[in-house]
This record gives structure tokens, C-alpha cells and sequence, in this order.
């Protein structure tokens, strides 16, 4: 795709075609900037293509805490838990595990929990904006959100999480097995309590909202190059062009929006970012039996169960490794006896798998702020599992602080040189 630069001044150059650098390039593009969106894959064509498609506004608590980090034994152990370690990665996370169990500590959780707090207050309205702004609606369903629980021990182990939610005037129902079963019918017997969100809202197609973003951007001036940054040009604290093998782009300014692979680009910049692959699948399956509508969480199996356009979404789970590693497909065979176990009878015949790496920082906070060395360079990458969910409030952040607006204070702990 290609199109003409919305003014005559230097573009700001996207870093990223997923959906957090199409939310970007669109947020830019609104406050009256030329942009480019560059990367070497086709939009959406990597970790958001298959993405559980739930606005998770309900996400206030970091994977980061202290009684995640006792797991970690059992994590090696159990290749079927809902978290666990890819095993042939284990050498390579060490040191990012070192990190993760310095950021466990109870200071650094209450930087996440600002964090998320401040971010989930805008992502509901951020999307619904966007939506609106770039013709998505019948990508979107207003459904409601329920998440199940097959034993009490699960529902109070949620406790903690519900309670910070309600401090952030989450709207929430705790309801017993028999109404969870009404809200999703087919659910299991065994279901004994369910927490509805009825304010959530999830995608019929995470892919094609991006590629329907990307649509737009261009149709409104932006620009599309295909192709992968090598490297970037410099004059004092300014970066003043982005190389790629196609050539050399001046540019006014950079946003780094790449996902997992943001630790490539960043490395050219003189900071860094230890970002893991947090390896989720997702399977596909015929709309057998479905008699809900809105996305399902079975909490203590740590998926979810979606209805999209193309069928039965099951996805979900965290498998932590390296980069570029070989699927484990056994996940995705987890996922599919998961589904069996909560909805008997519900779901035909698989159609198709896959496995995405979602950016993951060590303490399980995104990167969203000024570059450490470049006063041009914005940064957008880290959000783990809920990059859909914060994609649009973070593609306004980083236009806002184009602008000269500073972030809200909350999100000081998401500064992208913490890591040096």
C-alpha cells in the first residue's frame, strides 16, 4: 500500500505494522502529521493476527508478583500449567528471569498497578473513539466479558485482582454457577462461580482490524513501506533519518512500535529492551453448539474461549522462551481439551492453529515514553498480552507527547530506559 504524506514537512516514521503502530500512525495522522509505517511484514501479519480479540480492561494486576515467581517451580515442571517455561529456552531466559524476580518485589508491582490503572481508564474510550474515527463497528461486539470458576479456592484466588479493579470502578457482577450458565449456556456443571464485566467488548477478527486500520491511514494520506529498519541516522540528540534496505528516510521524528522485535531497533539507539517471546496459540474451530455471544475465560485454565467471525477462537495461556523458537504444538492440543472440559458438547472440527510472540518486559510493565538518548524518539512496545487492549490508548500518548504534553505520573514506571 502507498500513499501521499498528509503535508509537505518530514513524517514521523511508525516502527511497527502491528496493532499498536497502526493505532499510532492513526492517532499521528488525527493530530495533522505526515507519517510512514514501516516494516518488513504486511500488517498484522504477526502476534496480532491471533490475539484472543478482548479489550481486557479488566487487567489492572502484572504477571510480575511475588506469588507468580513462587510458581516458578512448578512452572518448570508442569508443560501443561496455563504459565510455564519453553524448557529448550531456559539457558537464555536466565538472566531475564533474574530480572523478572527483582521486579517482583512489592514496589515494583505498585508501578504496575498504577500503570494498568491509568492505562485501562482510556482504553475502553480509546477504542470506542477509534472505532468511530476509522468505520470499525462491525468489527466489534459489546458483549460483555465473563470469566468462570470451577472450584472456590480459583474464584478467591481472584480476590486480590477484583479488589483493585473495584478501586478503579471496574463495573463487575459475581455471579453463582446457574446465572454464569445462563450469560454462556452450554458451560460445564462443574462451573461454580463466574465474574461478568458487562462493559466488555472484544473483535470479530483481530487481523482485520488491523488491516482495516492500515486501509485507512492510507486512504487519508499515510504511507506504507514494506520493508526492515537497519539502522537509523543521528545529528546530536535527534534522529534525523531511519535506513532500511530500500534506503534512507529523513524523517522528524520515530515511534518504536515493533513488538517483540522493538529490542532489534532499539539496540541502534544505544538502550535496550529484554523482551521474551510470550509464546500464546490460539486454535480455530467450527461454531458447533454456540449458543453465546460474548468472550469466556475459564480463570484457573488462563484462556479464552471467543466468538469471531470465522468461527470458535480458543487462546491464550503464557509460554515463556526465546525468540524464533519451534511452536509447541502440545499448547494448542491443550487448549482444544480445555474447551471439551468447559463446554461439553460445544465446537466442531478444528480449522486452523498458530503460535504468536508476545513482547514481554520483565517486569511485565510496556515501554511508553521518550527514548533515553533521543528526544525525537517516542517508544511503544512491551505490552505482553493486552497489546490489543492498549494499543489506541497508547497510540495517543505518544501523539500527545509530540505535542509536548507530559505523561500522567502514573506511568513512571514505564519509562523505556529503565533497563539502561
Amino acid at each position: 500500500m502507498a500513499g501521499e504524506a498528509a503535508s509537505g514537512s518530514l513524517p514521523v516514521a511508525v516502527i511497527g505494522a502491528g496493532v499498536v503502530g497502526m493505532a499510532t500512525a492513526r492517532a499521528l495522522q488525527r493530530a495533522g502529521r505526515a507519517v510512514v509505517v514501516l516494516d518488513g511484514e504486511a500488517p498484522g501479519r504477526k502476534t496480532s493476527f491471533g490475539n484472543a480479540g478482548f479489550i481486557a480492561i479488566d487487567h489492572v494486576l502484572p504477571l510480575c508478583r511475588p506469588d507468580v515467581l513462587r510458581r516458578v517451580p512448578k512452572m518448570l515442571r508442569d508443560a501443561d500449567g496455563p504459565l510455564t517455561i519453553h524448557l529448550p529456552s531456559l539457558i537464555w531466559l536466565l538472566p531475564w528471569m533474574t530480572r523478572f524476580a527483582l521486579a517482583a518485589r512489592d514496589s515494583e508491582v505498585r508501578k504496575g498497578v498504577d500503570a494498568f490503572g491509568a492505562l485501562m481508564e482510556t482504553a475502553n474510550i480509546s477504542w470506542k473513539s477509534e472505532i468511530q474515527a476509522s468505520g470499525l463497528g462491525e468489527l466489534f461486539r459489546s458483549c460483555g466479558a465473563l470469566y468462570v470458576y470451577e472450584t472456590e479456592a480459583g474464584f478467591e484466588s481472584g480476590a486480590r485482582e477484583r479488589a483493585l479493579q473495584a478501586a478503579k470502578g471496574t463495573a463487575m457482577e459475581i455471579v453463582d454457577g446457574d446465572r454464569a450458565r445462563e450469560l454462556a449456556p452450554g458451560l460445564a456443571a462443574h462451573i461454580v462461580k463466574g465474574v461478568f464485566y458487562p462493559h466488555g467488548m472484544h473483535t470479530v477478527s483481530p487481523y482485520h482490524v488491523v488491516t482495516a486500520l492500515a486501509e485507512r491511514f492510507v486512504a487519508e494520506g499515510g504511507r506504507m513501506e514494506k520493508a526492515m529498519v537497519s539502522g537509523f541516522d543521528v545529528a546530536g540528540d535527534r534522529v534525523t533519518a531511519v535506513r532500511t534496505a530500500a534506503g534512507v528516510t529523513p524523517v522528524a521524528a520515530v515511534a518504536i512500535c515493533a513488538g517483540r522485535a522493538s529490542g532489534d531497533v532499539t539496540r541502534h539507539l544505544r538502550f535496550r529492551a529484554p523482551l521474551v517471546a510470550e509464546r500464546g496459540y490460539h486454535v480455530m474451530v467450527e461454531p458447533t453448539n454456540v449458543r453465546f455471544e460474548l468472550p469466556v475465560s475459564p480463570a484457573e485454565r488462563g484462556f479464552f474461549i471467543t466468538p469471531m467471525r470465522e468461527g470458535l477462537r480458543l487462546a491464550g495461556t503464557v509460554e515463556l522462551g526465546a525468540p524464533d523458537k519451534p511452536p509447541s504444538w502440545r499448547r494448542a492440543d491443550l487448549l482444544v481439551k480445555h474447551l471439551k472440559d468447559i463446554f461439553p458438547g460445544v465446537g466442531g472440527a478444528e480449522t486452523s492453529r498458530w503460535m504468536g510472540e508476545r513482547p514481554s518486559l520483565p517486569d511485565f510493565r510496556p515501554a511508553i515514553g521518550r527514548a533515553p538518548h533521543h528526544r525525537n524518539v517516542y517508544c511503544g512496545y512491551g505490552h505482553q498480552h493486552v497489546g490489543l487492549t492498549l494499543a489506541t490508548a497508547t497510540g495517543r500518548l505518544i501523539a500527545q507527547m509530540m505535542d509536548g504534553e507530559a505523561l500522567p505520573p502514573a506511568l513512571a514506571g514505564c519509562d523505556p530506559g529503565r533497563f539502561g
